[in-house]
């Protein structure tokens, strides 16, 4: 049983570390000289946010000009995290 909830503990520190990682990806969206394949801050947090992304690009992810798929990762990283909290009581 702690064994579980250890592992349930860790996992629900990782998914709030991505939820932060998406939260920076799409801050630093807004500023397009940010975005230089130099910027090691940037091609971290894309690289580890990435899988995410690919992931809701099969859902209609733009309205007119603005993308939302930024919406859905956050919307699913939110519904896992309440599930780790539901499963650690």
């Amino acid at each position: 049983m702690e064994l579980l909830l250890l592992l349930l503990f860790f996992a629900d520190i990782i998914l709030r570390i991505l939820n932060f990682a998406v939260f920076a990806r799409v801050i630093l969206s807004w500023f397009p000289h940010m975005q230089l394949h130099s910027n090691r801050i940037y091609l971290f947090l894309f690289d580890i946010t990435e899988p995410l992304f690919r992931l809701v690009q099969v859902l209609p992810h733009r309205i007119g000009m603005i993308d939302i798929s930024a919406l859905y990762v956050f919307v699913l990283l939110q519904i896992m995290i309440t599930l780790v909290a539901f499963m650690s009581l």
